[in-house]
């Protein structure tokens, strides 16, 4: 039996981490073009955000009471004069219903695509003992909807008072930093009976998510879309339906959560503590999947390499370094493979179109390097195996850490178990 020098096996050893370590620094400029490309998008995202129209918040229905009253001041001299200032006051209803249904619609631009929605807005409700809460005297009155991007608005198909239908004009004619943006329009004293109803619908453009401000003593909302996904935030609702098709949610705020009428006429730095808010999202992009695919690079690559390494001391072929370094180089290649096939098919089209350029060549090769299509039929199981597991991991949202952890061990396990006999393997090669 011939003996191998200890030190050989040590070289190759050697290289293969080095070489595995190396190759960071292709794997480290692929990330940098996914990273560019991941910005790229998001800032596509936002541009095609400004243009459509934004996160969008509704501020409620409210009354805009706009006159003078008499207040006595002291002039220069020390007298007490009277003079007429100007006062606002706004009253919210008594009790509000909100419907939304959230249309999804993906809008394109050169490569890349992002969601927005159209959302269909109804807002029914009543404004309840106006004898007791309208002052007096007062100059104007408005019925006012708070809109933060009111151009974003596509069309107002209902706006009602009391059944009688009212013209919207921009601008809520409110003083208040928190009200002043949306729409109003100017009624009359007349229309206003002690339970006023009222009712608009409207059409709104936006993306990324929904933001309202529950403004009334009374507050019912469901909101629906048939494909977002859903992160709910602030007031959160009382029931809620997820799955595949979209979510549904249900709230219900009563009278004693906020004295939102007090905080409107006193102080605003309430109202912004008790929005409704969602955001919608696509889930992870393909982007994101990459960038988390990449992540395994250096695993994948040492893995490998090793099983190069026992096909060559199985095969009893000696493998020269640079034979080491195309395999591990092409692995590197996947993930800009799969980058830049998923820019413009499906993740998964991708996904299967960067593996078979990966695997089948692989495998082709190491079937060259031994001459043996056994060893060539195992690295096409090992890395079709191997890029299998790793899109499992990519699926998973909630647990795709975790998976990949438990991955990594098991990895770990099975190297302990092979290399525990590794003096075997020497002796069979020196043999």
């Amino acid at each position: 039996m011939i003996k191998i020098p200890s030190n050989s096996i040590t070289k190759k050893v050697g290289f293969i981490f080095l070489l595995a370590i190396l190759l960071q620094i292709p794997l480290f400029f692929i990330n940098g073009i996914i990273n560019e490309r991941n910005d790229t998008y998001e800032n596509m995202v936002d541009t095609l955000g400004n243009e459509w129209g934004q996160k969008q918040t509704i501020h409620g229905i409210f009354l805009v009471i706009n006159g003078t009253k008499e207040q006595k001041i002291k002039d220069e001299e020390g007298n007490t004069i009277t003079q007429k200032v100007p006062y606002e006051k706004i009253i919210i209803p008594s009790q509000i219903d909100v419907k939304i249904d959230i249309l999804d619609e993906v809008r394109q631009k050169g490569i890349y695509k992002a969601s927005v929605y159209n959302a269909n807005i109804n807002i029914g409700g009543n404004f309840a003992d106006l004898d007791e809460k309208l002052p007096q005297d007062f100059d104007e009155i408005y019925l006012s909807l708070g809109l933060l991007d009111a151009k974003s608005l596509v069309n107002i198909s209902t706006f009602k008072l009391n059944s009688i239908d009212l013209k919207p004009n921009a601008g809520t004619n409110s003083k208040n930093s928190h009200l002043r943006y949306g729409i109003s329009s100017l009624i009359n004293k007349n229309m206003l009976k002690n339970n006023t109803p009222f009712e608009i619908s409207f059409t709104l453009r936006g993306s990324k998510g929904i933001e309202i401000l529950p403004l009334a003593q009374k507050n019912t909302l469901d909101i629906n879309s048939k494909e977002s996904k859903p992160s709910f935030y602030g007031t959160l609702p009382v029931s809620k339906n997820l799955d595949n098709n979209g979510f549904n949610a249900k709230y219900e705020i009563m009278p004693f959560t906020m004295n939102y009428q007090k905080a409107i006429n006193n102080s605003n730095h309430y109202l912004n503590d008790n929005l409704i808010g969602i955001n919608l999202y696509e889930g992870i992009t393909h982007y994101r999947q990459v960038i988390r695919a990449a992540k395994y690079g250096i695993l994948f690559i040492m893995l490998s390499l090793f099983v190069v390494y026992v096909f060559e001391i199985l095969g009893k072929k000696p493998t020269h370094y640079i034979q080491y370094g195309v395999v591990g180089f092409s692995l590197t290649l996947f993930y800009l493979v799969l980058l830049s096939m998923s820019e413009y098919f499906s993740f998964e089209l991708a996904y299967i179109i960067a593996t078979l350029m990966v695997v089948i060549p692989n495998a082709l090769y190491i079937k060259a390097l031994t001459n043996s299509k056994k060893f060539g039929f195992g690295m096409l199981l090992f890395l079709g195996g191997v890029y299998a597991v790793l899109f499992s991991v990519l699926q998973m949202e909630q647990f795709a850490l975790i998976t990949g952890t438990i991955l990594i061990m098991i990895v770990l396990y099975v190297l302990m178990y092979i290399t525990k006999n590794i003096d075997n393997f020497l002796d069979k090669k020196a043999e």
